[in-house]
């Protein structure tokens, strides 16, 4: 488990193995990484793995069942975690009483569960565990630039005192005083009340300037001006650092924008068929095949629908695009949270009707979502 993804620690009685392999499978579907407390109530090298995994989780998910509940180790590893406040999940997996303890948390329920990734309780749990991460990490963002922004203000501080100081000033020439010299301060009233013989210095010399030879004729400047890129030539225009077109299987893909609807986003693209007249199946959030986005903190959003030609639809749709006519492409996703005001990757699920095979690297990169 990475740095990232050690936040879910998934606590379970050895004869309910299967079903605990099921609920990792499931948010791991989702980009969270499990680790399983496997076999704890033999030998204490496991144990000890298990407690320390416990310190470094943030989410412990707990699977009640008969033959949980009847297991002291694993209440008390349970307990354990919820007096060191980490995020207790109970989730009962059959008809049974949760132990008193834990009668104060509202658990999940997974009872006669087949492993289905779109359950109801599945999608829940997911986003209850991202929208705690995302908090977590907004705090410590937050605090990171308060930290910051208190340094800049003392810098700034010791600069302005001392500025304020003659030598500083003088240093710097800003402002120097004709009675500073060498750091010693001589008074007015001393230097006005000494004759020229009395101050016991040399006379001092007088300088002729060198006059400097004028050049009538100076050499032109041969350094050439900058050129200005040709906007209208495509081949020498910079690079925008994004990726707004793919071309895949005759099919060109241009992304127009992503926008933030409240808490939605929508991205539209362009798509052109360049080949002859034929079928494109484009996927939402299908069993199988989902068009999604990734963020900057490598969370996944699946795709909730797609639309095109008026046709919306959660699973897919599969228009007949003509050759050379352009037609808009709208993926919708639900319920983003506000933190997330930049898409790291877009990727679109496509295949073709002539070839059932998905048309790969329909991806695009580093878009910042409008308003």
């Amino acid at each position: 488990m990475n740095a990232r993804q050690n936040e879910v620690c998934l606590l379970y009685s050895e004869s309910d193995k299967a079903i605990a392999s099921l609920l990792e499978d499931a948010l791991n579907y989702y980009s969270i990484d499990v680790w399983q407390a496997q076999n704890i109530s033999i030998g204490s090298k496991i144990i000890n793995q298990t407690t320390e995994m416990l310190d470094k989780a943030k989410f412990v998910i707990v699977l009640w069942s008969n033959n949980s509940v009847k297991s002291a180790l694993l209440k008390s590893l349970a307990l354990e975690a919820k007096k060191n406040n980490k995020i207790l999940i109970p989730v009962l997996i059959e008809n049974i009483k949760v132990p008193g303890e834990f009668l104060d948390i509202q658990p999940a329920y997974l009872l006669n569960w087949d492993g289905d990734h779109e359950n109801e309780q599945i999608v829940k749990l997911w986003r209850l565990i991202q929208d705690k991460v995302l908090k977590y990490r907004s705090k410590k963002v937050g605090f990171n630039q308060f930290i910051a922004i208190f340094g800049l203000v003392l810098t700034g501080l010791s600069v302005i005192i001392a500025i304020a100081t003659p030598e500083v000033r003088c240093f710097l020439k800003l402002q120097c005083p004709e009675n500073i010299s060498s750091g010693k301060t001589i008074k007015s009233s001393e230097v006005t009340s000494q004759s020229p013989a009395e101050t016991d210095l040399p006379n001092p010399i007088k300088t002729t300037p060198i006059p400097q030879t004028i050049l009538e004729n100076p050499l032109p400047n041969k350094t050439p001006a900058p050129t200005v890129p040709d906007k209208s030539n495509p081949s020498i225009q910079q690079e925008t650092g994004s990726q707004e077109t793919v071309e895949v299987e005759g099919f060109i893909f241009k992304l127009k924008s992503c926008k933030r609807l409240n808490e939605n986003v929508r991205c539209d693209v362009l798509i052109t068929n360049t080949l002859k007249d034929r079928v494109l199946k484009i996927y939402a959030n299908y069993p199988s095949k989902r068009s999604k986005f990734l963020d900057l903190e490598g969370i996944t959003y699946p795709a909730e629908s797609v639309e095109i030609d008026a046709v919306k639809d959660t699973s897919y749709v599969s228009p007949q695009l003509i050759q050379n006519a352009n037609v808009r492409l709208s993926v919708n996703f639900l319920e983003i949270p506000s933190q997330v005001n930049k898409v790291q990757v877009l990727n679109i699920e496509a295949e073709g009707f002539d070839s059932p095979k998905s048309l790969k690297d329909i991806q695009f990169r580093n878009i910042v979502l409008s308003k």
